[in-house]
């Protein structure tokens, strides 16, 4: 995990534009990983703003999910229903029709 987040690091120096997101989901991911709660829980939120912001809706998307699953699994139950319906409003305006359904039927 620290070297993809070391290289995403570099590649975000270069352009925030298009790394910026991705740099702090795999942040995110890692510090979930490491029982690091407070700091996975912040950084799921700035690659929500920042996949948004520079209009990565897929990548939006994919955040949305993936912060359900931590907030969920955190106990933050009060965030997992919007985040699940940011999800498939993002998959919905990206095509994905097969995910959305997926993530419709899942409990």
């Amino acid at each position: 995990a620290e070297y993809a987040i070391e290289k995403m690091e570099v590649w975000t120096a270069e352009s925030v534009w298009n790394f910026e997101n991705k740099l702090f989901l795999l942040q995110a991911e890692r510090h979930y990983a490491f029982g690091e709660m407070d700091r996975a829980a912040e950084k799921y939120m700035l690659a929500q703003e920042s996949s948004k912001k520079h209009r990565f809706i897929h990548e939006e998307a994919l955040t949305c999910e993936l912060a359900a699953a931590f907030h969920e699994k955190a106990g933050n139950v009060q965030f997992v229903a919007e985040l699940i319906v940011r999800a498939v409003n993002c998959y919905q305006t990206w095509g994905a029709e097969g995910k959305v359904e997926s993530l419709l039927l899942s409990p």
